[in-house]
C-alpha cells in the first residue's frame, strides 16, 4: 500500500501540472525557493482537449461553467476588455514556498503569520495593449454595478419569503463599496510601469488591518500588457526583471505546445526539518512517501514538469532533480518497482474480474515511463481524458 502511494505521488504531480507556462527558464522569481506555476489559457481553454475534459468530468464542467458563466466574471471582462480566454499567461509565484507551505495554518482559525509578508504574486499578460490611464474608470463602472442580478431578484421576488423593503435593498447593492477602492484613483508611474495601491478591505477581512502594501502594476507595450499583482517591492522587481530580459509575450508565442508548467525548488535545510516534521511520521501525508523512498527523499532539490496537447492526448513531464546520482538512482529503482507492482495488481485485477474498473487501468500505467540520467529522474506518460481519472468519468452529478 505504501508503495502504491508513492507510485500515485508521481501521478498526482504529473496531472498537477495541468494547472500550473514555457516561460519559466526566463521567469522572475523572488527567490531562490519561490515555486512557479503557470498556464496559457489562450491555448488550452478552447482546446477540442478540454472541451472532452469537460464533458468526461461532469463535476469539473460544472465547476468551469459555473466561473466562466458567473455574471460578475463576465461583466469585468467586458469591462476590462480582457478576456481570461485569451490571456497568454497566467502565472502564481510563491516565495519561499516550501517554508510558507510548512507555516501553512492548518484550519482557518489557525496562524494566519504566514501571510502577514504576502508571499504571492500573480502575473497576467495579455495580446493587446490596454491603457493603464483607463483601469480606475473601467474597475468603478463594474465595481459600481448590481451585486445581484436581476434574474437573481425576480426569483427572490416570485419567491414570497423575502420581503418588498429586502428585495429592494438588494437591487440597489453595488457589487464594492467605493469608499474600499477609491484609493486606487491615485496612481504612480514608475518608468514604463503604472502602480496601483489595493486597499486591503477589498481583498480579504484577516488582512484588512494587516501594513501590507498590495500592489497592482500595469504595463502596457509591444502589442501587449502585462499585469502584477503582489506586495509593491516584488513587483517592482518584476517589472525591473522585464526590462533586463525584454521579455516579449510576442516571441513566446508559438514556439512550443506547451500549456502548462510549474518549478517547485527544495533546499537541503529545509527537508531536513521536514524530515522531523508531523508532516513525515508514519501517519502524517507524508509519512508512506518518507518511508518509501528514504532519505533519498530528502535529496530531491527540485520537483519541475511541463504539459503539451499533441495528438489529442495530454503529455505530461515530470522531472525530479537531485543532489547526486545515487539519490536519483534510487528514487528511479523504486519508481520503476512501484509502477511494476502496480501493473501486476491490475493485470490480476482484469483477469479475476474483466468488469471491475480498477482505480489505475493497465493501459494508463503501460505508458508511464520512468528514466534517470545524472542526478536526475524523467517521468513521462500521455493520456486521453477518459484515461487520466476513468474511475470517475461520465458520473452524473447528484
Amino acid at each position: 500500500m505504501r508503495k502504491l502511494f508513492t507510485g500515485a505521488f508521481f501521478l498526482i504531480l504529473g496531472f498537477f501540472q495541468n494547472y500550473s507556462n514555457a516561460l519559466i527558464a526566463k521567469q522572475w522569481k523572488p527567490d531562490d525557493g519561490a515555486a512557479i506555476f503557470s498556464i496559457k489559457p489562450n491555448q488550452v481553454l478552447e482546446s477540442s482537449y478540454l472541451l472532452e475534459v469537460l464533458n468526461t468530468y461532469g463535476f469539473i464542467g460544472l465547476a468551469y461553467s459555473n466561473f466562466t458563466g458567473d455574471p460578475h466574471i463576465i461583466a469585468l471582462q467586458n469591462e476590462m476588455g480582457v478576456q481570461i480566454k485569451d490571456a497568454t499567461e497566467v502565472s502564481l509565484v510563491m516565495g519561499n514556498f516550501l517554508e510558507t507551505v510548512q507555516n501553512m495554518p492548518v484550519s482557518t482559525s489557525g496562524n494566519f503569520k504566514v501571510f502577514e509578508d504576502f508571499p504571492l504574486t500573480m502575473i497576467l499578460r495579455v495580446n493587446g495593449e490596454i491603457s493603464p490611464d483607463t483601469i480606475f474608470e473601467k474597475f468603478d463602472r463594474w465595481a459600481s454595478g448590481p451585486f445581484y442580478h436581476q434574474s437573481i431578484i425576480e426569483r427572490f421576488r416570485k419567491d414570497g419569503s423575502t420581503t418588498a423593503e429586502e428585495i429592494d435593498e438588494m437591487s440597489r447593492k453595488n457589487r464594492l463599496k467605493k469608499e474600499l477602492y477609491a484609493s486606487m484613483q491615485n496612481s504612480e508611474k514608475v518608468g514604463k510601469t503604472t502602480m496601483f495601491a489595493i486597499p486591503m478591505g477589498m481583498l480579504d477581512q484577516v488582512l484588512q488591518n494587516k501594513e501590507l502594501e498590495i500592489t497592482l502594476g500595469i504595463r502596457a507595450e509591444k502589442g501587449a500588457s502585462t499585469f502584477a499583482f503582489g506586495r509593491r517591492d516584488k513587483v517592482l522587481a518584476f517589472f525591473d526583471h522585464e526590462s533586463q530580459f525584454n521579455t516579449s509575450i510576442s516571441e513566446e508565442n508559438g514556439k512550443d505546445q506547451q500549456f502548462a508548467s510549474f518549478s517547485i525548488p527544495f533546499d537541503e535545510e529545509t527537508l531536513q526539518k521536514l524530515k522531523t516534521s508531523k508532516l513525515s511520521e508514519p501517519n502524517g501525508p507524508l509519512g508512506p512517501l518518507a518511508i518509501s523512498l528514504g532519505d533519498a527523499m530528502y535529496q530531491i532539490r527540485e520537483v519541475s514538469g511541463t504539459s503539451a496537447i499533441m495528438g489529442g492526448r495530454a503529455h505530461l513531464d515530470l522531472t525530479l532533480r537531485c543532489a547526486d546520482a545515487q539519490s536519483a538512482q534510487a528514487i528511479w529503482s523504486i519508481g520503476q518497482a512501484t509502477l511494476g507492482m502496480a501493473q501486476l495488481t491490475a493485470m490480476r485485477q482484469r483477469m479475476k474480474n474483466p468488469q471491475t474498473q480498477p482505480l489505475l487501468p493497465l493501459e494508463f500505467l503501460n505508458k508511464i515511463k520512468l528514466k534517470y540520467l545524472g542526478n536526475e529522474v524523467f517521468v513521462h506518460f500521455d493520456a486521453s481524458p477518459v484515461e487520466l481519472f476513468p474511475w470517475v468519468a461520465n458520473k452524473k452529478i447528484p
